[in-house]
């Protein structure tokens, strides 16, 4: 157990409901400073190309919908009928609600598995939200942040034993909506309650994992048919690769430079936690989450395991380990609460950071120390299919070809800008988005049909070009 320290006897925190308070605003506050900078424009890739274009035509994509784990997206769309906002105000209320949820959670693993006290497990959860890996989740994974808050929950309950059948069926409860979620999060629980199921030999434990294993084999079967939609869209796309960003990004020097930025100022203090943590419930699923981060090494370019996902995952339970290593090492410390308070600070400016300052600045910072950008995306939250900062170009390109196109033409450009094309373009308008546009375009023209092409051009003022294309 956990032994008190002066970080215990500070007065901030003084009751566990303060702490939750606290916790929870914090949390909301940080995730709403990146929209509130890019508004009016949404932050993340899948909130552009995925959430806000489903939820607006939810019965019309519902055919392929269903067969991508529907049950977020599902959700949104009810709130939408029932709030009456529209679709990007309700994925970005939920979004943030959601992280300050997440934030609940950890303090809530801190008070249970880890037998922390109030001021401790606040510190571990508000320690891990600042991390990159949970910011670059909030910015677009968000059924992996709403899937691991109920995993993180289900292993807070398990932590303790129950007597009753009730805190046994919330338990079989969240474990639903934790495979029920989201794939890739629901495979790394399934696994890791087997193990903890097979160390532990407790039945609970192994009714759980027998539910989640039954459950996720079911959904995986009902979805195999059609891909992921956050599996492909991964980020390791560009909107300037002309659809090549996975292939250019999924090679071991991008990924070890990947796993470094996201995880290196984690390493030490999370090893040191790895070792001290006697429970072993939370160590199966880091090193689950490790290996998937470093399969590149015995399948450098195979994209199909996910690696930088993995390492993303790996993130969030190495910020938990980070955070109880840390108080490991100041726990005899006379100024605990004041080096725990600067260590929180330190991180928290690179949190922030990471959070609002506009994606050119970051990427020539990165620059700077000899990184280069195009291997990190997104180097910031202020980023969704494109630069936040040429949203607006986007839109007036769009407006101009409602303008001045044919209400049925057709539209060819690249795959990242289908969900602005998707809400935005009118009338009969079809969007086509290719790996290879102008080819496909020309060869659209030549089959007879009205094409225009959209190119990006950084140097020219409107950033879009539309070319008219007519078959010679």
């Amino acid at each position: 157990m956990y032994t008190p320290s002066l970080l215990s006897k500070s007065r901030p925190f003084a009751s566990e409901k303060y702490a939750i308070f606290v916790v929870f605003a914090l949390c909301i506050a940080l995730r709403a400073a990146p929209e509130i900078v890019a508004y009016p424009h949404p932050i993340g890739y899948d909130v552009v190309n995925y959430y806000i274009p489903t939820v607006t035509n939810f019965e019309d994509k519902w055919d392929i919908t269903s067969k991508q784990y529907p049950l977020y997206v599902t959700f949104l769309y009810l709130l939408t009928l029932i709030s009456g906002l529209g679709p990007h105000s309700v994925v970005v209320a939920v979004i943030i609600i959601m992280t300050g949820i997440f934030g609940i959670s950890l303090f809530y693993l801190g008070r249970t598995l880890l037998k922390l006290g109030v001021r401790q497990s606040a510190f571990i959860a508000i320690f891990a939200v600042f991390q990159l890996a949970v910011l670059r989740s909030t910015w677009d994974l968000h059924r992996d942040i709403f899937a691991l808050t109920t995993m993180i929950f289900v292993f807070s309950f398990l932590s303790r034993r129950h007597t009753g059948w009730k805190p046994l069926a919330l338990i079989l409860a969240l474990a639903t909506l934790t495979v029920a979620t989201d794939r890739m999060v629901g495979a790394l629980f399934s696994v890791s309650l087997a193990a903890y199921a097979i160390l532990t030999k407790r039945k609970d434990v192994a009714l759980t994992a027998l539910l989640a294993i039954g459950m996720f084999s079911a959904f995986a079967i009902l979805t195999q048919s059609i891909p992921d939609t956050q599996t492909i869209t991964t980020m390791g796309e560009n909107p300037q690769n002309n659809g090549n960003g996975v292939k250019e990004f999924y090679n071991p020097s991008n990924l070890a430079i990947f796993f470094i930025v996201i995880n290196g100022l984690l390493a030490a203090p999370a090893l040191i936690g790895f070792l001290t943590m006697k429970n072993s419930m939370l160590k199966i699923p880091l090193l689950v989450c490790l290996m998937g981060s470093f399969s590149w090494i015995v399948f450098p370019e195979n994209p199909y395991l996910l690696a930088d996902r993995w390492i993303i995952l790996a993130g969030i339970f190495l910020s938990i380990f980070a955070g109880y290593g840390i108080l490991r090492l100041i726990r005899n410390l006379k100024e605990a609460f004041t080096i725990a308070g600067f260590i929180l600070g330190a991180f928290a400016v690179l949190g922030i950071s990471y959070a609002i300052i506009p994606h050119d600045s970051a990427s020539a910072v990165y620059g700077i120390v000899g990184v280069n950008a195009k291997d990190l995306p997104p180097v910031t939250m202020q980023f969704n299919s494109i630069d936040v900062e040429d949203n607006d170009d986007i839109l007036s390109t769009i407006s101009w070809i409602n303008k001045n196109t044919e209400k049925d033409a057709l539209i060819v450009g690249e795959n990242h800008w289908r969900g602005f094309m998707e809400i935005y373009l009118e009338d009969e308008r079809i969007y086509h988005f290719s790996e290879n546009p102008e080819g496909f375009a020309e060869a659209l023209s030549k089959a007879g049909h009205r094409v225009y092409l959209i190119d990006f051009d950084s140097k020219s003022p409107t950033m879009f070009v539309v070319k008219d294309i007519r078959s010679k």
